[in-house]
């Protein structure tokens, strides 16, 4: 009886053997556990820059708010393009751009646009290029530039220094950034001279132009670059960049609205706190002076003053923090004469509660000066007629106002709704 079983076993033993030895699906795969193969630097590289080697420039810090960071982003882009580094398109939010903002560049620009204006400079979003130096296995070396204007010395000066290292990690937080933030990274502080004090103004420089070519040459593959006390274009002055399609056709969508109607201007910040009552009264008889005048009845407010209350009397301007009862009244006096349209009551920006970011930071946002100032600006370069306000009630002279008057001078040549350039009522 043994015997039989032993044999029967045997026998079984043979059938299950024959049957893993033939059938390929009973065969184990291991290749699972096999390790993955590790793209190379230079495979990363051609992800991100169709090219072997990359070369970036991250502008990483505008000085100043929407108006003037536009501008000078446009020489930075200029830079670029004399060396021929890939631009980063640095984050943007509440006015500014800032590597430390949560919003994309896309959110405030155009970026079609912009390649169209610069087909020579390749753009890179300040996403992929982080996602970029977290991917490399060997990290991006740096040069960190700070570019100054010398103010009485004409000459083109030159520092080497290592000053800045902890404010890019304490202050800018460059480690977000995977890259090489040790000794091995060059500092250079760079004065050119008297150039672009004045934000109006900008001219043709080859020789700054040739400077800076030989001062910025570089093998280092990113380029860390900001400025300090430059207020205007360093090299010819271009038209801005164009504000993105979602903007404009929000602005469109409110002036097919509202015109013919009539926009004012009024940054309370600077204006004398005691005369705010009596410049709200004048702009009142103005206004109802022009409307009588021309039949024109609507009426849209850009303002610093705060217009979203739950906000603590949180301004539009984040450098209006002096905010008291005079100010209020003065409102209240315009308001209570005019059904006046600000971005708050006509709900244009109310598109924005579904754009993919955490609520609190679009809160935040539209709490203070944000993307509406650009929206206000865009609202009132469009209008029939612009008002702005008189020296003591307002900050009279202002690079915003400046930019809607050139655009209102070119509309002005062939737009028949376009009644004047700017006025401004009296105190």
């Amino acid at each position: 009886m043994n015997l039989i079983r032993s044999l029967w076993s045997r026998q079984i033993s043979l059938v299950i053997l024959f049957i893993l030895l033939n059938f390929s699906f009973w065969k184990v795969d291991y290749s699972f556990i096999k390790p993955k193969e590790i793209p190379s630097d230079i495979e990363i590289n051609r992800k991100y820059c169709d090219a072997d080697e990359c070369k970036f420039m991250l502008m990483y810090h505008v000085v100043e708010q929407e108006t003037q960071s536009n501008r000078h982003f446009i020489s930075f882009i200029q830079i670029a393009e004399l060396l021929g580094r890939i631009m980063v398109l640095t984050n943007v939010g509440q006015s500014g751009i800032s590597s430390l903002k949560d919003f994309p560049f896309d959110f405030y620009y155009d970026v079609d646009e912009l390649s169209k204006k610069f087909p020579k400079v390749k753009f890179i979003s300040q996403h992929k290029f982080q996602q970029w130096t977290e991917e490399r296995f060997n990290k991006p070396d740096i040069i960190h530039i700070l570019l100054e204007n010398s103010k009485s010395n004409p000459k083109y000066i030159v520092k080497h220094n290592t000053e800045y290292f902890d404010r890019l990690l304490c202050e800018y937080r460059m480690d977000k950034f995977d890259l090489k933030l040790n000794n091995s990274a060059i500092f250079k502080q760079i004065s050119i001279g008297r150039n672009a004090r004045d934000s109006k103004k900008g001219k043709k420089d080859d020789r700054l132009k040739q400077f800076l070519a030989t001062e910025l040459e570089s093998n280092a593959e990113v380029m860390l670059i900001t400025h300090d006390v430059i207020r205007g274009p360093i090299f010819e002055r271009l038209t801005p960049i164009p504000y993105a399609s979602h903007i404009t056709k929000a602005v469109s969508n409110l002036v097919e609205k509202l015109k013919p109607y009539i926009a004012i201007h009024w940054r309370m910040e600077e204006g004398q706190v005691n005369l705010m009552p009596q410049c709200a009264e004048n702009l009142v008889a103005y206004l109802k002076n022009l409307s009588l005048k021309t039949g024109i009845t609507n009426i849209y407010l850009a303002t610093d003053y705060p217009l979203v209350k739950h906000k603590n009397n949180k301004a539009q301007s984040h450098t209006f923090d002096n905010i008291g009862i005079k100010h209020h009244t003065a409102m209240k006096i315009l308001t209570s004469s005019f059904n006046v349209n600000t971005w708050v009551s006509t709900r244009m920006l109310n598109y924005l509660q579904s754009y993919p970011v955490k609520r609190d930071l679009l809160q935040d946002e539209l709490g203070g000066s944000g993307i509406q100032g650009i929206f206000d600006k865009l609202v009132l370069t469009n209008a029939g007629y612009f008002i702005a306000g008189p020296q003591k009630c307002c900050r009279f002279s202002s690079t915003y106002t400046y930019t809607i008057m050139e655009a209102r001078q070119e509309l002005f040549k062939n737009n028949e709704t376009i009644k004047n350039i700017i006025d401004r009522w009296q105190l």
